[in-house]
Parts: C-alpha cells; structure tokens; sequence
C-alpha cells in the first residue's frame, strides 16, 4: 500500500510538473549583444527582463574549437573538416543576427536547455514575420536537425513541422549552401563516377546521418561511385547480400 501511495504520489507530481509546462508567448523581443550569442543560442529581452534561450530542433556548428567532439559530430554531418565547420558556425551567427533584427517572438515553456552559461538557459522558437529561425537556419545550410522537437498549439503539427525542414534541407543541399557547398574553401572534389574495385578496407556512413556507421566494405570489393556528396564525403552504391544499396565514405578512404 505504501509503495502503491509513493508511486501515485510520484507520477502526480510528474503530472503536475508537465502541466505547469505551458507555452508562453513572449512579443516584441529584442536581442542583446552578447559575446556568447552563436547561430542556436541567444540572449535576449523581453520588456525589462533579460532571458537567454536556446532554439528546438536544429543545431548550428560551433564557432571555434574548445569542444572538439562537437565539433567533430558537426563535421561529419555536413562532410566538412572541423576548420571547415567552425567557418559555418561563424556564418550561422551571422545569419541569425540578421534575422533578429528589430523585434521579434519567442514561443517557450521555460524548458531547461542547460549550456555552459551560469545563466538559466530555456528552449524556445522563434519566430518573425511568419517565418521561424530554426527553419530558416536549415534552408541556407547553416544548421543539422537535430535535438528536440516540440511545436506549440498555434503551429503546424509535429509531422509537419519535420516535413518542413527535411524540405528546408534538401533545397539547401540541392543549392549548395552553407555547409552543403561542396567547394568551401576553394577545396577539390573528386568527379569520377563509375565501377571501382576498392584498394582497402571503408567505412560506409548512413545517407540521411553521416555520423552514423552502416558497416564496412573489405578491400577488393567492387563498388559503383554515384559521386561526391562533399569536399570529404563520396556517395556509392554497393551490394548487401542480395540488395543494392547506397551509403556514403570518406573520399580519402576510397582513394579517389
């Protein structure tokens, strides 16, 4: 009796703790120029009080690089060198700046999003002109989705809200912007297309999250390159039993 009393207890307080979650609207914000503003993560004001929120859905590239596995993660999603990734975290910033500019609206629930700033830091969207920063970012190539999902009552369903930034990213990817330029820094990309017979062992990377590991080819295997999906990262077709498919390697590994 006494366990079932605690574990009642325990899920309505839960409850509880979820329903005093609910989106505010927060209107006419401002931002504040703060040196630890980046392309996901801004300080701003709503009428007097100074927040710090933290944007749903999407993950811009850090802007240097004090946390190397981050970054690393960041690179391997949009094929690039970690060099590379820090420039399109510094262009994320750029960009989000531009885009709040004036005034602007948050939706938040004053969700914890952590960080490493001794300020309290809140999930939120944000949105302008009937347009929302986390897709926008997505659309020039300068954030991966990734991270939580949520939308308010006033927005498109959950299953839109995706649909919307999986749009986002492959007109981003189509256009070669931001991180999806395939000649970011002036840098080569291999053009062969065609049979290849692999020189060593490789790594094949998953088409829709280049940070995750399919298997590996063994040397000798043959192989048809599709061709280059980036600066670093090439595109092949290969055999899996008695299936076709296709995933992506680093070009260095294949030797091209």
């Amino acid at each position: 009796m006494t366990r079932w009393l605690l574990g009642a207890l325990l899920v309505a307080g839960t409850q509880q703790a979820c329903a005093a979650k609910k989106w505010r609207l927060k209107e006419g914000c401002t931002l504040i120029d703060h040196p630890a503003n980046d392309g996901d993560s801004f300080h701003v004001r709503v009428n007097k009080r100074h927040y710090l929120f933290r944007l749903y859905w999407v993950d811009t590239p850090e802007t240097d690089l004090s946390l190397p596995e981050r970054v690393a993660e960041q690179a391997a999603y949009f094929g690039l060198s970690p060099e590379e990734t820090v420039k399109v975290g510094k262009e994320a910033e750029a960009f989000s700046r531009k885009f709040l500019q004036g005034s602007f609206t948050v939706h938040t629930k004053f969700a914890d999003a952590m960080g490493r700033s001794a300020r309290d830091r809140d999930y939120a969207i944000i949105e302008k002109d009937g347009t929302y920063l986390h897709v926008e970012l997505v659309r020039a190539g300068l954030a991966r989705i990734h991270g939580l999902e949520e939308v308010s009552e006033d927005m498109p369903s959950l299953g839109t809200m995706r649909m919307r930034l999986k749009a986002a990213e492959a007109e981003a990817k189509r256009e070669a912007r931001g991180g999806w330029s395939r000649h970011r820094d002036g840098g080569k990309v291999a053009t062969y297309t065609g049979p290849y017979t692999l020189p060593r062992s490789v790594t094949v990377l998953d088409l829709q999250d280049p940070t995750r590991a399919l298997g590996v080819l063994r040397a000798g295997a043959g192989i048809e390159v599709l061709g280059p999906e980036s600066t670093v990262l090439t595109r092949i077709r290969f055999q899996a039993g008695e299936a076709s498919r296709e995933g992506l390697c680093r070009t260095v590994e294949l030797g091209l």
